[in-house]
């Protein structure tokens, strides 16, 4: 079992004699050990060597070189884990409010009642633990997003394909270690790929968990049993919107984006569906356009037809795909803004830095400085 500290801080020795009888018998039940200190700079050097172990703090208000309400501002900045009260036989509204500000859970006079004394510190004790004990958990979870986080990236991680005809990059940001975008671009035949991105509405573990679904169906019972036979981005989304359909037929308010593409570059055109995905943007000559064609989202309804499109390429090209946090945004009172996608890609010339750069002006744009839902860029420039 760890040590728990309690710490006592008077200037007056008798009152530390007093409070230490008082609480023997507290003391001994929970196992805690106290600590004595006759001012403030004493009390914060040993709590630079027992500040983690130390759960409560009970300090004077008056007492030379630093008064109590400082010692507990400084406290409360060091080790905010720390529970204090104010203990004193003076009524200085001043020091009080500094002393409130430093978050003390409770304020007592001496002289003090001692079953009401009792009382207080064992409230503020049950607060401490409770809040020690939230803060475990906090970190227990924090740890196992985190975990969850790197599995997802391993999962979705794909292997781009090396051409020399494409050059193919990808940038994802969850909003939380991990999310539920979705994607992957898959080699069919030489200069033959299916792009796909999708979103799965929300984010964290529950978002995440959908599209590790997607990633253990869609290559194995789709792209790899169709290899052998010409496959269509709308047929795709047909079939994934029925699986997903009886994937989930026992959860409710999942609602999944995708879109799905074909780029072949021996005839150099994209064939391309969507389900409810942010339209693409193609950049040619520094001239920008949308990619439009519309389609319910994957999980909506049953039995999908999808329309197609077809878009020639050219030397030069750079096609970007990207799920709605690069475009939305929550405001005060969880508004919600959107901002023109085509605004965002318009003069952000293609570096190194590509993605970087289209991530800060989307920033720019929105006026805000960090992005609110997971975001993903999928870009493929179009090499000759």
């Amino acid at each position: 079992m760890s040590k728990k500290y309690l710490l006592l801080v008077d200037d007056e020795e008798n009152i530390l004699r007093a409070l230490s009888r008082e609480l023997e018998d507290w003391i001994a039940e929970r196992h805690i050990e106290l600590l004595f200190a006759n001012n403030g700079k004493k009390a914060l050097e040993i709590l630079k060597e027992k500040g983690k172990e130390t759960v409560l703090i009970v300090s004077d208000l008056r007492m030379p070189e630093m008064k109590g309400s400082e010692l507990l501002l400084r406290v409360k900045e060091e080790y905010p884990f720390i529970v204090s009260i104010l203990l004193t036989g003076y009524s200085e509204i001043e020091e009080i409010i500094k002393s409130i500000k430093a978050g003390i859970f409770s304020y007592i006079l001496k002289p003090w009642d001692s079953d009401y004394l009792l009382s207080e510190i064992t409230k503020a004790y049950e607060y401490a633990e409770l809040q020690r004990s939230h803060h475990r958990i906090l970190l227990q979870m924090q740890e196992e997003l985190r975990w969850a986080g790197e599995m997802q990236r391993n999962l979705l991680r794909p292997n781009l394909p090396a051409s020399e005809k494409v050059e193919f990059r990808v940038s994802y940001k969850p909003l939380v270690y991990c999310g539920g975008d979705y994607y992957d671009v898959i080699t069919l035949s030489p200069d033959r790929y299916l792009i796909l991105l999708g979103d799965v509405a929300g984010h964290g573990i529950r978002a995440a968990i959908i599209t590790g679904i997607l990633k253990a169906v869609i290559y194995p019972e789709y792209v790899r049993t169709s290899l052998t036979r010409t496959i269509s981005p709308a047929h795709f989304l047909s079939w994934l919107n029925d699986r997903m359909n009886f994937e989930l037929r026992r959860t409710t308010g999942i609602l999944i984006t995708f879109f799905a593409g074909i780029m072949d570059l021996q005839s150099n055109i994209l064939q391309y569906a969507n389900a409810g995905q942010c339209h693409p943007i193609l950049v040619r000559h520094k001239t920008v356009y949308e990619l439009p064609v519309a389609g319910s989202a994957i999980g909506y309804a049953q039995n999908v037809n999808f329309n197609e499109q077809i878009t020639q390429l050219q030397e030069g090209d750079i096609l970007s795909f990207f799920t709605d946090g690069l475009v939305e945004y929550k405001k005060d009172n969880d508004h919600i803004i959107t901002i023109s996608a085509k605004t965002i890609f318009e003069g952000v010339e293609y570096t190194q830095e590509y993605h970087k750069n289209i991530l800060n002006r989307a920033l720019e744009i929105s006026g805000t400085k960090n992005f609110t839902d997971d975001v993903t860029i999928l870009t493929a420039r179009i090499q000759g």
